[in-house]
């Protein structure tokens, strides 16, 4: 596996359970992943299940079963109760990412995992039954698959695809820093704004994180600038909780910027004996809160599908490409409509039409979305 993000942690785990000798290569040095958090809908935590951290993952993070959508000033337009779960697995489970690192890479570990830290593949050259590997510290090996969940600049999707399919700017841009939880954010939320929104994500019974989605220039890079004072500028529309974080903003917050570049890429995700998964086949806009889900169904579909040896292996990466492609295009589809109604809100004219189509229509339209999430994969 190459790539030690949740995709890669998972299917090491998931192939080392099955009894198979896995070796996981990460670039990083250590695994003190950056970034804030993560929501974990119902169709992650059952693949979670079935690596046996379930619990724990629930034990660590903060579940909730709802979504609440507010104006800028959090004047409640809808509540929406998540049709994802049951009696055992709540609709969602959410926890900071290096939380949920840690968790898969324990249940790797204890699968019996190889984990190489600070490398990664410098050539992949494809035989009839193996593909060999050159790492970035000058070893070789070979193995009877490489799969590349290495994310969004992916190697291994160059590899297969060159420059043809790659991420391309949105124009839109996701602010994020953690925050203390007050006790009436109880869930997932989201506050339409003029020309941008904003939210919340509990974390913890004492922390969350607090997101802000928004046009930015493509590339747009703001290491070195005054990130408080700009963070602030473009919260200054929304009151509540936002306008007390916004206030509380310091040099020492840990503002996380990154920018919204979606991409689907078109089945087949392999070639040979080597295949992609997770960010480096497909990203997403954040808002079905799927990315990271998605990552972790296409690891155990991928286990799953080359663990039944019915036909060649080639064959089995095929069908793993083709069982994974329009699930995730449903995400790719829904979560990047989703992101354009919301931001093409730019009056206050336009922020009152939405407050009423949202009403009339915003839970059914979640709701269809969980009726899919929630079957089979």
């Amino acid at each position: 596996m190459v790539g030690g993000g949740v995709g890669g942690l998972t299917a090491a785990a998931a192939f080392a359970r099955q009894g198979v000798e896995a070796v996981l290569i990460e670039r990083r040095p250590a695994f003190d992943i950056p970034g804030v958090g993560l929501g974990q809908p119902a169709n992650a935590l059952r693949v979670y299940d079935t690596l046996g951290v379930l619990e724990q993952i629930l034990d660590t993070g903060f579940s909730y079963d709802r979504m609440y959508l507010f104006d800028p000033s959090r004047r409640l337009i809808v509540e929406h109760k998540f049709l994802l779960g049951d009696d055992r697995v709540p609709a969602f489970c959410a926890l900071s990412r290096l939380q949920l690192h840690e968790i898969l890479l324990g249940a790797a570990e204890r699968a019996g995992v190889e984990i190489r830290l600070g490398v990664t593949v410098s050539e992949i050259h494809e035989e009839p039954d193996r593909v060999s590997v050159r790492f970035s510290n000058g070893e070789h090996a070979s193995f009877d698959l490489l799969a590349g969940f290495d994310g969004i600049r992916s190697q291994v999707r160059q590899h297969l695809y060159g420059t043809a399919f790659v991420p391309r700017p949105s124009g839109y841009g996701a602010w994020r820093v953690q925050a203390p939880r007050p006790d009436y954010v109880r869930g997932m939320e989201f506050l339409q704004g003029v020309g941008s929104k904003t939210g919340a994500m509990p974390l913890s019974n004492h922390i969350m994180y607090l997101f802000h989605i928004r046009p930015e220039a493509a590339g747009a890079n703001f290491a070195g600038q005054d990130q408080v004072q700009l963070f602030r500028e473009r919260l200054v529309q929304y009151g509540s909780y936002v306008a007390e974080i916004a206030a509380s903003l310091t040099p020492d917050s840990d503002i996380v910027y990154s920018p919204i570049e979606p991409l689907m890429l078109p089945w087949p995700w392999c070639r040979g004996r080597v295949v992609i998964g997770g960010d480096a086949a497909h990203t997403f806009a954040p808002h079905l809160t799927q990315g990271a889900a998605m990552a972790a169904e296409d690891a155990f579909v991928l286990a799953r599908e080359v663990l039944d040896d019915d036909v060649p292996v080639e064959a089995r990466l095929i069908r793993y490409s083709m069982k994974r492609y329009p699930r995730c295009a449903f995400v790719y589809t829904f979560s990047g409509q989703w992101l354009h109604d919301e931001q093409s809100v730019r009056s206050a004219e336009d922020l009152e039409a939405a407050r009423t189509e949202m009403m009339a229509n915003a839970s059914a339209r979640i709701g269809a979305s969980d009726r899919i999430l929630d079957g089979p994969i």
